[in-house]
């Protein structure tokens, strides 16, 4: 075999010099992707990562602390956003007043942090660096002695040292310091040196806040960089008395609650919807270039240039519309659902834009797509991902390709290669609302991550990158256009798509679930084949799940339905073979184990449960409010259940359709991410039947 292989190098290496550098007359036209070359080039020379940029600078060229008069007449980012849609041609756009969540929200007018012994430094200041006070401080002029309390987040850290009276310097979160520090051994105040990556950079200040609750000690709270926060630590480990004059004003102002929405209405369907999301607000208190005035400034390109391009007949006009929202994070999006149902109930899928603008390579970072949860599984996925790949593979430097065979470079920007991961789900931003299964609208998330700058100072536009924000824009308008205009091309299009991501996936999953077997102990290899059964069972449910939701776009062609239906059943046809490798794998494991194989069976528990169905009540229409459910829920005796992650929690909740039984649910959560107690879904199942959220029905 070696000597074949030999030969065989030996013999192409010959032919290619004798043809005379056959690798250069190769085919550099780039690949194939959902939509036509030519539209393709349309959408690449009119996306500008440069105007996008400029838009994120003029958003938030500084972090600068919000004027009084804003939260009662609107704010800069509202009526920026709203000019420039309106510049841009999309005069279907209006501010929208939101419902607050109270009658005031917090305001800094100024923050100083002094250093008065051993000698008198102005150490921090709001003027300089608004994130040097933290949100949620009260107004202040204290001068007290400074005691290092590490991370102070238990009460270990305070043992033999006595801060009555004194202010906290911290390495760790400023509010969990002030629960224990101020709250329980009073304490004035805390100072701040935690950072989202001080081995990055040591001089970016993080963004804090502190929460007092109204029958709290009032408490202030100043954030330092790593570099300030050390030294003053390393002045008290030599033995210094230190001491520090904090002084703030601040106050609770009357507020409004804004957003800023557009749309671009579809010629034929306008009332089925595609919705783009961005967050102008995290509180008021901070802004981001990056998080996320980045995301805003993309969504806001890629509706400027699919009006262009219909203004200008270059694409034809949108078959469906398309909808632009710029809101406060997470909370305006639930608040605009809230007050436009009608609307809500119009879209179709969902993408969201977090965090999308910064130099990969200078962030050390991926484009990452985030997938819809298994609970609401997805075509979207598949669009999305198969434009993603696409500019990744023509972005890329190859031997056969040399540069880069459909470049989407800005004259600004960088020529970095667009290097990218499809993550599974998680929540975080406003993809959470839409993909609760009580508004259920397919949202991906795009993102950059890591973010070295994460919620600090340090996320200013010139960590951005033109080139990237111009890759956002441009697959931000590609999906708007392959979406807005689906019918049976397309749709045959994304089975295939689907089809063929899906089995992909089957094959990570069927490589995870054999890992369960090959890893578990002995004593534990029955159940891990249980669980591993399970994992196939679940994923090729899913993939089911995702090729029926292109019936969306089927209207009225028999053929297609008939090609559709035949793609779900060969689906089905792959699962006797995975599930045949499983049993090998199992077989083979007992077999060095000195274990006999079993047949899966059903517990007395899993048969019992198997029966009982949970069906939602009207109070589990609209996004789930968890406050609101574990307010009712204090009560309960052993509280609610935990699963480490409020994503597991989350699905159990989304997994509820009135068909599943809680063994079901059980069943496809654990599959999604870890095996989770049937006990304990049962007991948050009860939980939200004690609380009225939900009722039982046998199966």
């Amino acid at each position: 075999m070696k000597k074949t292989l030999v030969l065989t190098a030996s013999l192409t290496l010959c032919l290619a010099m004798s043809a005379g550098l056959v690798l250069a007359q190769r085919d550099n036209r780039p690949p194939e992707t959902l939509l036509p070359a030519a539209l393709i080039d349309a959408l690449i020379n009119e996306v500008s990562g440069d105007v996008a940029l400029q838009n994120e600078i003029l958003l938030t060229a500084v972090n600068r602390n919000r004027l009084p008069e804003e939260y009662v007449k609107g704010y800069y980012e509202c009526d920026y956003i709203l000019k420039k849609l309106q510049e841009y041609g999309l005069t279907d756009s209006r501010v929208i007043d939101l419902p607050t969540r109270g009658q005031t929200t917090w305001d800094a007018e100024m923050g100083e942090l002094w250093l008065v012994e051993p000698e008198l430094r102005k150490i921090a200041d709001l003027k300089e660096i608004a994130a040097s006070l933290c949100s949620g401080s009260a107004s202040t002029d204290t001068t007290a002695e400074l005691v290092y309390v590490g991370l102070g987040n238990t009460e270990t850290y305070y043992q033999g040292k006595d801060v009555k009276g004194k202010i906290l310097l911290t390495s760790g979160s400023a509010e969990m310091v002030r629960r224990i520090g101020v709250e329980k051994h009073e304490a004035l105040g805390v100072v701040s040196f935690t950072s989202t990556h001080p081995e990055f950079d040591r001089d970016e200040v993080q963004f804090g806040s502190i929460r007092p609750g109204d029958k709290d000690k009032p408490a202030f709270g100043f954030m330092l960089s790593s570099r300030r926060g050390s030294e003053l630590r390393e002045m008290l480990e030599r033995g210094f008395k230190v001491k520090i004059r904090a002084v703030c004003k601040t106050q609770q102002v009357p507020y409004k609650e804004q957003m800023v929405e557009a749309v671009i209405r579809g010629a034929a369907m306008p009332a089925e919807e595609l919705i783009f999301s961005g967050h102008l607000f995290e509180g008021f208190a901070k802004q981001g270039s990056n998080d996320d005035a980045s995301g805003c400034a993309a969504i806001l390109e890629t509706a400027r240039t699919l009006k262009a391009l219909v203004d200008q007949g270059k694409i034809p006009p949108l078959k469906r519309s398309v909808r632009f929202i710029f809101v406060p994070e997470i909370s305006g999006t639930i608040a605009y659902i809230a007050k436009y149902p009608e609307i809500a109930e119009r879209f179709f899928a969902s993408i969201n834009e977090d965090m999308v603008g910064e130099g990969l390579i200078k962030n050390n970072a991926y484009f990452v797509m985030k997938r819809t949860p298994h609970a609401l599984a997805s075509c979207l996925n598949d669009v999305v991902q198969a434009l993603i790949e696409w500019i990744g593979e023509t972005q890329k430097q190859t031997i056969e390709h040399g540069d880069m065979r459909k470049p989407i470079v800005s004259p600004t920007g960088t020529r970095d290669p667009f290097y990218y991961s499809i993550d599974e789900y998680f929540g975080g931003s406003d993809h959470i609302v839409f993909n609760d299964s009580g508004v259920q609208v397919p949202s991906v998330m795009l993102n950059i991550w890591p973010d070295m700058w994460y919620h600090t100072s340090g996320d200013t536009p010139d960590k951005s990158d033109s080139t990237q924000l111009k890759r956002a824009a441009f697959l931000g308008a590609a999906a708007a256009v392959f979406l807005a205009n689906a019918g049976s091309a397309e749709a045959e299009k994304m089975l295939g798509e689907t089809g063929a991501l899906g089995e992909r996936r089957l094959a990570a999953e069927e490589r995870r679930a054999v890992a369960m077997i090959i890893g578990a102990k002995p004593e534990k290899l029955h159940e891990a084949y249980k669980e591993a059964l399970n994992v196939i069972n679940q994923s090729i449910s899913r993939e089911g799940e995702a090729l029926a939701s292109i019936g969306y776009f089927i209207r009225g062609d028999e053929a297609l339905k008939a090609h559709a239906a035949a793609a779900h059943k060969n689906l089905g046809s792959l699962k006797p073979g995975l599930v045949g490798q499983l049993d090998e794998a199992y077989r083979f494991a007992c077999l060095k184990a000195k274990v006999k194989p079993q047949k899966p069976a059903l517990s007395k528990e899993e048969v019992r449960l198997a029966g009982v169905v949970p069906v939602r009540t009207p109070k589990m229409k609209g996004f789930f409010s968890s406050s609101d459910f574990y307010e009712k829920a204090k009560d309960i005796k052993g509280g609610v259940p935990t699963f480490g992650s409020s994503m597991a929690e989350g699905e159990v909740r989304n997994f509820i359709d009135g068909k599943r039984s809680i063994l079901d649910i059980r069943n496809a959560v654990s599959a999604e991410f870890e095996p989770v107690p049937l006990e304990s879904v049962e007991r948050l199942i009860n939980a939200l039947k004690t609380t009225g959220f939900v009722e039982f029905k046998k199966n």
